[in-house]
């Protein structure tokens, strides 16, 4: 069953074994083990359920209905950093471009030797990656799906001796039709609205939208329940309280260790809210003679990896006339060229892991205050990727490059680049967004440096768990997704072994969506 708050005509009062916040990559596949596992599971998601008839791939409605804040939610720092948020049942997995990685093993390996992390074996997520892989169709981007716009950049990587490949992505009879992160019209991409949900609720689980969560209820060091209001907008406020032993947050990296703070709970360690990471990212945009149509195709249908020891990824991006007119430089008449040669644009991110980090705290009106600015090393890590991207689309023949560096001309040929190289770039001077916030309130095993354990499960409060971005110890170099669900599946199973009478609901295994 799925309510919505605004449906209401009272408070609501509710029982249940587990209470879940949070419908995205860390709260679905937790509410639907957990039910299958049986256990009484209520679920519940600030934003409203949106269905695939209500999305039409316009921009801007998108983000007044799906994005958190219309999709204003950014970093204050240097620079300040827009970091566009999921408010929809299923979280930011609606609005993603569906990229799925695995963590890398090295990263693992870091965690366990930098970090002292243990319990966290990389054969049991192999297990667990594999089979969300089959679940959500997890394959590489077809060819003809890819559009121009990713043909060029392999062609150009390729002759700069780059190895690009497919994007692995989870979806099911895509049409390339460039709207991902817009929620997809046909419902295509197998985001949490379209697999874990439904077949959570085939298996029990409550859902309750529209359900903002205010109070994180305790007695005597054990949880106990949740609290909170309808976040529907309508003026009655109806209420609600779930009395629960456990308490899963899912909010995500930044509104879980806000919610946190807010109840003055699980920070003996001092570190929730702390270590953010965000995955910054930065564009290039390449001008082309001949018409590219970036828009047609899956905009992020290929990545290459070459530099990934050095913490830079590269991966498919292209945005709509509405927001590439905001993205381009130049005002005026120059503004109005470029958008009038918008067909013969193409377009490509710079990912960097970064080693900077920032913290959520809470600000005016209670609302996220995020810190960050971005260190030397990044700032590096980042000019090198952006003359990387722009000597692609140079190989690929590009008539001008724009680099998203305040004061450095378009690029033409290779020789104008020594003017990025040789100028003094400071972190103020790049054009960034980030996609990927994460570290908030992370695992370890040691109580005064971390917030969770390696079983997901709070060091100071017993019964309350986090299974999202929030718990990762540092940045993963590639989109997270995949590894929140694992580590989410994972606690869960580590739930039900603990519950004697559950022992049977550890043996369900997932199968294909419906």
């Amino acid at each position: 069953m799925i309510q919505d708050m605004s449906e209401l005509a009272s408070d609501l009062t509710a029982t249940a074994d587990v209470v879940v916040v949070g419908s995205g990559a860390g709260g679905a596949p937790m509410a639907w083990r957990l039910a299958s596992g049986g256990l009484r599971v209520i679920l519940l998601e600030e934003g409203r359920q949106h269905d695939t008839k209500e999305r039409d791939g316009d921009a801007m409605r998108a983000t007044a209905d799906l994005y958190r804040d219309n999709g204003a939610v950014f970093t204050i720092g240097s620079p300040p950093i827009p970091l566009p948020l999921g408010r929809t049942l299923g979280g930011t997995t609606v609005i993603n471009s569906g990229t799925c990685f695995r963590l890398p093993e090295k990263v693992l390996r870091r965690w366990k030797s930098d970090l002292g992390l243990s319990g966290l074996e990389y054969p049991q997520l192999t297990v667990l990656y594999g089979e969300l892989e089959q679940y959500l169709n997890v394959i590489e981007t077809p060819i003809e799906l890819m559009g121009a716009n990713n043909h060029l950049f392999m062609e150009g990587a390729k002759a700069l001796g780059l190895n690009p490949r497919p994007i692995r992505r989870n979806q099911r009879d895509c049409m390339g039709r460039g709207k991902c992160v817009f929620g997809c019209p046909e419902g295509a991409k197998q985001s949490m609205d379209r697999t874990f949900i439904p077949d959570a609720v085939k298996a029990g689980v409550t859902v309750i939208t529209s359900a903002r969560v205010t109070k994180v209820l305790t007695d005597k060091g054990c949880v106990a329940g949740v609290s909170g209001r309808s976040a529907a907008g309508d003026s009655k406020a109806i209420g609600f309280t779930v009395n629960a032993p456990k308490v899963v947050l899912s909010c995500g990296a930044v509104h879980t260790p806000l919610l946190l703070l807010r109840n003055g709970l699980a920070n003996r360690s001092g570190e929730v809210g702390r270590n953010l990471r965000i995955h910054p990212a930065a564009k290039v945009i390449a001008m082309f003679d001949e018409e590219i149509c970036s828009y047609d195709g899956v905009p992020q249908a290929v990545y290459a990896d070459d530099l990934s020891d050095e913490g830079i990824m590269f991966e498919g991006f292209f945005l709509p006339p509405q927001l590439m007119s905001v993205a381009l430089p130049g005002d005026g008449r120059c503004l109005k060229e470029y958008m009038a040669a918008y067909n013969h644009m193409a377009g490509f991110g710079i990912m960097v892991s970064d080693s900077s980090h920032g913290r959520v705290r809470r600000g005016l009106g209670d609302s996220p205050l995020l810190t960050y600015d971005l260190n030397r090393e990044d700032l590096a890590r980042f000019i090198k990727g952006i003359d990387v991207a722009a000597r692609v689309y140079l190989k690929a023949g590009a008539r001008e490059v724009l680099l998203p560096v305040h004061g450095i001309p378009p690029i033409r040929n290779e020789a104008d680049l020594e003017f990025l190289n040789s100028t003094r770039i400071r972190a103020a001077d790049l054009e960034l967004t980030a996609f990927h916030p994460l570290g908030t309130c992370r695992m370890g095993d040691d109580a005064r440096s971390s917030v969770v354990g390696p079983s997901l499960e709070s060091h100071d409060i017993s019964g309350l768990y986090i299974a999202d971005a929030s718990v990762l110890p540092t940045g993963l170099g590639v989109n997270p997704q995949m590894t929140i669900m694992a580590l989410s599946l994972r606690a869960a199973g580590l739930i039900l072994e603990s519950r004697e009478k559950s022992n049977t609901g550890t043996a369900n295994r997932m199968t294909s969506a419906p």
